[in-house]
């Protein structure tokens, strides 16, 4: 193209860019601050895309003083603009334009790159340099937006504009890097998945108030994403997937009052998420419930803070509702608005502290494996066993185990004897039918070592009712015991125990009347004291 091949409109393009003075070609068509609709445009806003390509690689001849810019409002762009492997010196801003045909930038290198308020049926930027912020805002773009390995110095803007691709993907942006913050806020909305794999990002993602619609497949995938501000989603709303598997975020991630939905999948995949702060799924400033339609996920998670889901409300019913399988955190805040509707999976997690409340007490549990310090609200042991007593799959000792070290950790020492009681309970249900039987006489008798105190009172019972059989009916005296005087305590205390010879018993032999006595009371003792060293054996093992 050739100068004097230009319109005269294109020719009011070329001087305004020469002293980077902006030309609005608008008239009043755009007062409700819309993206551009440039039906019924005359041609006194048309300016060819062919022009503007050559005007930015070959046509600036800057007036003294002036810094050349391409700054254009309100024209229809009729043609592509392509600038692949450009070299662009200049800054370029248009606002409220409707490009009728694609904009390339591939392997382009340019400055300040903004479109506002704008048209655009393909924007396609894969490997640009951008150096300086680029800008898609407020646009409404009707096929596929392409940052694939992208490198842009400062912001990416994408706040309120509207992407639909009904070809595919309505956002590609792997591998792309962004030193500053990456904007997605304020209604911006997706049809069709955003793809932010391999992202690194130096400040913030926000996509706070932003809506996002895949059905039944992935709406964010930002898979090994890496960014080293905040991951900021409140008030999200996603239909499909968010997918962040292995993404690294080096402060907080707020899913505050945000919507997932995805009924009978993952609506959130956090698996090996990795978080420097906290991981924040509850409820806003407006209190505004985070809720999940389909599975919450954050298995192998590593939070150094809280993980925290404060009155959120979790429905999978014919899964699992929350996923934290070998998760890490500081702290798990599980009050849940209600009960989850659906399994909680916290097997083999490492949980710094747990809060939690009864009324979020999800139906079933696994537990097996999952390792804290301390509840927050630790409850009575028997109230806190019902926790335990919602996994069904079946016993372990692992979860009884820790909850033992949880009350000894805060000094309540029975307490912690009454977990270990009533784990060996739940263990005899397993046992074979003659295990039980003995697992009934150590419990009856010591509580399996863990209330030694029966045994006493076991022996002062079995003592009183021989003295007083026995003072009833005195036994008869052996000829070895001629000498020996009778006494009915010592006597009856010769049979209860065990190895121990009082004398008693060989200076005198029950009447046949109550020598069944004798064999009750010598039976009983050695069974005692059989379960009172098992019991005693058992508890010093544990400590």
């Amino acid at each position: 193209m050739r100068a004097e091949d230009l319109t005269p409109v294109e020719r009011r393009v070329r001087d305004a860019f020469s002293r980077g003075e902006k030309l609005d070609l608008r008239v009043d068509d755009q007062a409700d601050g819309e993206p551009a609709n440039s039906d019924g445009w005359g041609p006194e806003r048309v300016v060819r895309g062919a022009a503007l390509t050559w005007l930015l690689l070959d046509g600036a001849v800057a007036e003294p003083g002036h810094v050349p810019a391409l700054r254009l409002d309100g024209a229809r762009i009729d043609g592509s603009l392509e600038l692949d492997y450009a070299e662009i010196p200049y800054r370029v801003t248009m606002d409220g334009c409707d490009f009728r045909d694609r904009v390339t930038l591939y392997s382009a290198r340019t400055r300040q790159f903004s479109l506002k308020r704008c048209r655009l049926v393909r924007f396609y930027a894969a490997n640009a340099s951008v150096d300086g912020n680029l800008r898609v805002h407020h646009c409404r773009l009707d096929g596929l937006l392409n940052l694939d390995g992208a490198h842009i110095t400062g912001i990416l803007d994408l706040d309120r504009t509207r992407l639909a691709n009904s070809d595919g993907p309505a956002l590609t942006a792997n591998r792309v890097q962004v030193d500053d913050h990456i904007r997605m806020r304020h209604g911006f909305t997706a049809q069709g998945e955003v793809i932010l794999r391999g992202a690194h990002v130096g400040g913030d993602i926000d996509m706070s108030d932003a809506r996002l619609s895949n059905p039944d497949g992935v709406a964010l995938g930002a898979a090994r994403m890496s960014v080293g501000g905040d991951l900021l989603s409140d008030r999200l709303s996603v239909t499909g997937e968010l997918a962040l598997p292995g993404s690294r975020v080096d402060g907080f991630v707020h899913f505050r009052g945000a919507r997932l939905r995805n009924p009978d999948r993952r609506a959130l995949d956090g698996n090996h998420l990795q978080v420097g702060t906290s991981l924040h799924l509850d409820n806003d400033n407006d209190d505004n419930d985070f809720t999940a339609e389909g599975t919450v996920e954050l298995a192998g998670a590593r939070v150094k803070g809280r993980i925290t889901l404060l009155n959120a409300l979790l429905t999978a019913p014919e899964s699992a509702a929350l996923t934290m399988a070998h998760a890490q955190a500081g702290e798990a805040d599980l009050r849940m608005a209600g009960r989850p509707q659906g399994l909680v999976d916290l097997r083999h997690a490492v949980l710094g502290v747990i809060r939690d409340d009864r009324r979020s007490w999800p139906d079933e549990l696994r537990l097996d494996g999952l390792r804290y310090d301390r509840f927050e609200t630790p409850l009575p042991p028997r109230q806190r066993v019902r926790w335990l007593l919602r996994d069904g799959s079946g016993y372990a000792p692992q979860p009884f185990e820790q909850l033992t070290l949880a009350y000894r950790a805060l000094g309540h020492e029975d307490d912690a004897r009454t977990v270990s009681l009533l784990k060996e309970r739940r263990r005899r249900t397993v046992l074979p039918w003659y295990a039980r039987i003995w697992g009934r006489v150590q419990d009856v008798t010591v509580g399996y070592g863990y209330r030694p105190m029966r045994a006493g009172l076991w022996l002062l019972g079995l003592l009183a009712l021989g003295s007083a059989v026995f003072t009833v009916r005195r036994p008869t005296r052996t000829a070895a015991g001629s000498t020996e005087v009778f006494n009915p305590v010592i006597f009856t205390l010769d049979h209860l125990l065990p190895v121990i010879g009082l004398g008693q018993g060989a200076a005198f032999t029950p009447t046949p009347g109550t020598q069944w006595i004798g064999y009750l009371l010598t039976a009983s003792g050695w069974i005692l004291a059989t379960t009172i060293v098992t019991g005693v054996t058992r508890s010093l093992n544990r400590r």
